[in-house]
């Protein structure tokens, strides 16, 4: 049986979810979970590899049971093992040729900027500190650029194939939510490092640094030498995946 499960989680402790020798990871606690429900180890497919520090409110994996355990009684067994900041949100039967990343159509992702004076306390580990008030109007008009098919090498990491680096970004938005300015950006698919690249530069807009057609001229350019400061992990969260 091909078990889809919907997880949410806190990066903040985690080295991504990518399990890796050294390190803890979100794949590597999932794997875990199920080694001790099933006794038997499980390849997990996961709709995206976020990065150290970054979090989840809509991650999407897959993995084949032998379908003993019914979807409900197993999402119940995963949360009684997993720790306190991973949680399955959901868990469901899907048909055999479903991959929670290549089935995907787009992903959704989140990056929040507090920008007040007073640093946070509750969201530390949840947002972007900026002690000056940010320009979102200027930040709109920058990310209007991102929108369409584009090659993507001046905002994602130099060790992504140049092959692989032109995906199609559906939407860009900047608004205010309370005291927090938010990015939402959904495309079908996520470079490495590209979301926090393109927070790094609307940032510089919406600080006055750099004008708001910087962003277009940046992407454009296709040269990563140009690229802006990465923005801090802890403000990205990974919120939903499209099928």
């Amino acid at each position: 049986m091909n078990i889809k499960v919907v997880l949410e989680y806190d990066g903040s402790n985690f080295a991504g979810w990518q399990q890796q020798a050294k390190g803890r990871t979100v794949e590597a606690e999932l794997k875990r979970a199920l080694r001790e429900i099933t006794g038997k180890d499980h390849l997990v497919y996961a709709a995206g590899r976020t990065d150290a520090g970054a979090h989840a409110e809509g991650q999407v994996a897959n993995f084949h049971t032998d379908g003993r355990i019914s979807p409900r009684r197993l999402m119940a067994a995963l949360n009684a093992k997993l720790p306190e900041d991973v949680a399955v949100l959901s868990a469901e039967p899907v048909a055999d040729d479903f991959h929670a990343r290549y089935s995907a159509r787009w992903r959704r992702y989140r990056y929040r900027y507090l920008d007040r004076p007073a640093r946070p306390a509750l969201d530390r580990n949840r947002c972007w500190h900026i002690s000056q008030t940010l320009d979102v109007e200027a930040m709109s008009d920058a990310s209007s650029a991102l929108v369409g098919k584009h090659d993507w090498t001046s905002y994602c990491a130099a060790s992504e194939p140049p092959d692989t680096r032109v995906r199609e970004m559906r939407s860009a938005r900047v608004f205010r939510r309370g005291d927090f300015v938010e990015l939402e950006l959904v495309a079908e698919g996520f470079l490495r490092g590209l979301a926090r690249s393109i927070a790094g530069a609307l940032a510089d807009v919406g600080r006055g640094v750099r004008p708001p057609e910087w962003v277009g001229d940046v992407l454009q350019a296709r040269d990563r030498r140009q690229a802006p400061r990465t923005a801090p992990a802890g403000g990205l969260t990974l919120m939903e995946v499209i099928y």
